[in-house]
């Protein structure tokens, strides 16, 4: 057996969490609001590292993570007049750093033990909130919506360049300034006939980090600007169903190591343009089973487009059966 296949990393972690949220309704239920609260604390225990020669973090004492407190509420209004909804809602996120992002290593009889983790990691904090109106027309045919978002990301943990590490790292998990993120989402949901339902929806998203992940960056990777969707579903009969949809985005940054410069650097991507059509048939067989056949097809339309940097596949397809009781 070699070296590389006797080396562990044993760590465990506890956690508890209390949970209290309460609903009220005023005004004949035209009124409605809502809060929440979270608390969670984290008992860390003692890792282990095998073989415990070259281990990393030797002599750190292994505090656990802070404990956590999130409150969430919102509130919401109907005009039963004229069906009209205004809504709002903020909260604040909380997460740990994984055990992996904390005390991951990998280990190889040349170079021994080396890490990936840092045990002191922050966790990942957030505070969000979201306001927006929703109105219903022609007797519940059509619902459109709009919103409008904020999110501010305090703490994250990602995965980046370690210099003047304590741990001799030359890249892993590290806290970050975190980042902005803004924008707008219009949808509209139609009921033209009994048998067929369309959803459209149009997002803007004004994403920026506090401090660049590439030199001279603020601009968010792997998030687009803009994203289209569209949601078909026609419905033959009680048994058969198609559906349509269709995604569309703009361009996005995303990170691209360049061999020749050994620095990472922001590539452009053209946003995708993807169709899926999937159709399904469901044969009952009893009061309460029944068999459904499926089919999809995917990037229908067979067009060329990268997801964080990488191509997808052209036009594929798959089928099944489902058998339901």
């Amino acid at each position: 057996m070699t070296p590389a296949g006797d080396s562990t990393v044993d760590v465990s972690e506890r956690s508890h969490a209390f949970f209290a949220q309460d609903q009220l309704r005023f005004l004949e239920d035209r009124l409605q609001l809502s809060a929440g609260f979270r608390a969670q604390t984290f008992h860390l225990s003692v890792p282990r590292f095998t073989p415990s020669a070259g281990a990393p973090y030797a002599g750190i004492s292994f505090a656990s993570p802070p404990n956590a407190y999130t409150g969430d509420g919102s509130v919401a209004y109907l005009f039963r007049s004229s069906d009209t909804k205004l809504r709002a809602h903020v909260g604040n996120g909380y997460r740990e750093p994984s055990l992996f992002e904390r005390f991951g290593t990998f280990f190889s009889s040349f170079f021994g033990f080396s890490a990936l983790g840092d045990p002191r990691l922050a966790p990942e904090r957030s505070i969000a909130f979201d306001a927006g109106v929703d109105q219903t027309l022609a007797s519940n045919r059509v619902r459109l919506s709009a919103t409008y978002f904020y999110t501010r990301l305090q703490e994250v943990v990602a995965f980046g360049d370690t210099p003047n590490d304590p741990f001799g790292r030359f890249g892993g998990f590290v806290n970050t300034g975190g980042g902005l993120a803004r924008g707008v989402e219009l949808s509209a949901a139609f009921a033209p006939t009994r048998s067929l339902d369309l959803f459209a929806s149009y997002t803007f998203t004004n994403s920026d980090q506090r401090r660049p992940q590439i030199e001279n960056i603020l601009r968010s990777l792997a998030i687009p600007d803009r994203q289209f969707t569209l949601v078909a579903t026609e419905r033959f009969g009680r048994r058969t169903a198609v559906n349509f949809d269709l995604v569309a985005s703009s361009n996005y940054l995303a990170p691209i190591f360049d061999n020749r410069t050994f620095r990472t650097r922001a590539y452009r991507f053209d946003g995708q343009r993807r169709a899926d059509l999937t159709a399904s048939y469901t044969l009952p067989l009893s009061e309460s089973r029944s068999l459904r056949f499926f089919g999809k097809i995917e990037n229908l339309f067979n067009q060329e487009y990268y997801e964080n940097g990488f191509r997808t596949p052209g036009v594929n397809g798959r089928a099944g059966a489902a058998f339901n009781f």
